[in-house]
């Protein structure tokens, strides 16, 4: 089977990304596939899933200038298998855990004894030439997230939670750092429980799962049902980008999200190696730059960057993190809760007034993770919001 895919045009300079297509329902997702540039009659690995039903094909594009248009020859692949995005569910162990190219790039916890599911570490590609891991001068990949610190130890990582749920408190645990901590609303904590995966994906362009799970009061009752996804991109270079998404819907009663600034919807702990009180940089997509400066303003992305990597004998190696709100988002661009000490993220309910969801309505939180060398204007965080809210176009010809 060869079929024939035109992508393009785009309005703005693209590079480094995964296109997509919709393809007829006869295409085999379980095969092996490359896509072939007409023109220059270079070749790439090519992916189909079928995971919303229809049939997508995703591929890697290294470039595409403005107003260019491109073909592509889908074709299949009996070449050796490249090294994508590879996910292992640890069922036992109550986790999924994300391999880049090979390597360790997150941990999905999602089972018991966790109070709610969250990604820890998040690996940015830090490190000299053939650094790696086990490096014992400094200079290796690090996570640019933390996890559980003392200070605020019911942070993690990168997660989704909310203070006051109907008066229960899905964002504290009992794990406090002081003695005599409790929960700030209700008398107990609630949890979000995993229900099951609807699928899971590993492949040469992005690997991901579809999770259900339940936000459960402490005396048993279900408030909240959540469906979340996950797509982590194999590109090239130092850099990671992914997407994260929620949708939550009221089960048998309304719910409602409480004005508190103890929510997560979602929140990422910026790493104290590079946080603003250590030396980083926070800023947002409109230019302001500062925590104090950026709390509460409203920005299509806020993003923290600074020295992660500091190696005795090498120049600092700075990398960031951004979150990008995608316009769909309700209310976008949001409102940003960001501190000097490190959490960056989205509270809708905080800055915008409670939000209540009836029996069965469904509240959709979309955004984009973005892990990239440098501050935030040289590792291009403007460029991937763009070629977020506007995807390059693609189809059958």
């Amino acid at each position: 089977m060869t079929i024939t895919i035109e992508l393009g045009p785009c309005t703005t300079p693209r590079d480094n990304f995964i296109a997509e297509a919709a393809l007829s329902a006869d295409a085999a997702a379980n095969s092996r596939w490359r896509m072939v540039d007409t023109t220059s009659g270079d070749a790439v690995p090519a992916q189909i899933d079928a995971v919303e039903g229809a049939p997508r094909l995703s591929w890697f594009v290294k470039e595409l200038a403005p107003g260019e248009k491109r073909l592509y020859e889908l074709q299949p692949d009996d070449g050796e298998a490249p090294r994508g995005i590879s996910l292992d569910d640890q069922a036992e162990n109550g986790r999924v855990v994300v391999y880049y190219g090979g390597a360790l790039q997150t941990i999905y916890h999602y089972g018991m004894p966790n109070y709610r599911p969250y990604f820890a570490p998040n690996v940015a590609p830090a490190g000299r030439a053939g650094s790696n891991v086990t490096s014992m001068d400094g200079s290796q990949p690090k996570s640019i997230t933390d996890d559980g610190p003392p200070d605020h130890t019911w942070h993690r990582s990168l997660w989704y939670a909310c203070g006051d749920l109907n008066g229960v408190d899905f964002y504290l645990e009992p794990a406090a750092f002081a003695e005599g901590y409790g929960p700030h609303v209700g008398t107990g904590y609630g949890r979000i429980v995993h229900g099951g995966f609807d699928w899971m994906v590993s492949g040469p362009a992005w690997g991901g799962f579809q999770q259900r799970a339940a936000w459960v009061a402490p005396g048993g009752a279900v408030l909240l049902d959540d469906v979340r996804r996950f797509r982590m991109y194999r590109l090239k270079g130092r850099i990671r980008l992914w997407d994260i998404e929620a949708t939550f819907t009221a089960r048998d009663a309304a719910v409602t999200f409480g004005q508190t600034n103890e929510n997560a919807l979602p929140l990422m702990r910026v790493a104290d190696i590079i946080d603003e009180w250590d030396g980083g940089t926070m800023s947002l997509s409109t230019g302001i730059s500062g925590s104090a400066n950026c709390f509460g303003e409203r920005a299509q992305w806020a993003d923290c960057s600074g020295p992660l990597a500091r190696a005795p004998g090498h120049d600092p190696e700075v990398f960031g993190i951004a979150m990008l709100d995608h316009p769909s988002n309700r209310n976008h661009p949001n409102a940003w809760f960001v501190r000097g000490y490190g959490p960056v993220g989205a509270n809708l309910p905080y800055f915008d007034g409670a939000l209540t969801l009836a029996p069965g309505e469904a509240w959709r939180l979309r955004h984009r993770m973005y892990i990239h060398q440098g501050y935030a204007a040289e590792g291009g965080v403007a460029d991937r919001f763009d070629e977020y809210a506007n995807p390059v176009p693609a189809s059958v010809i």
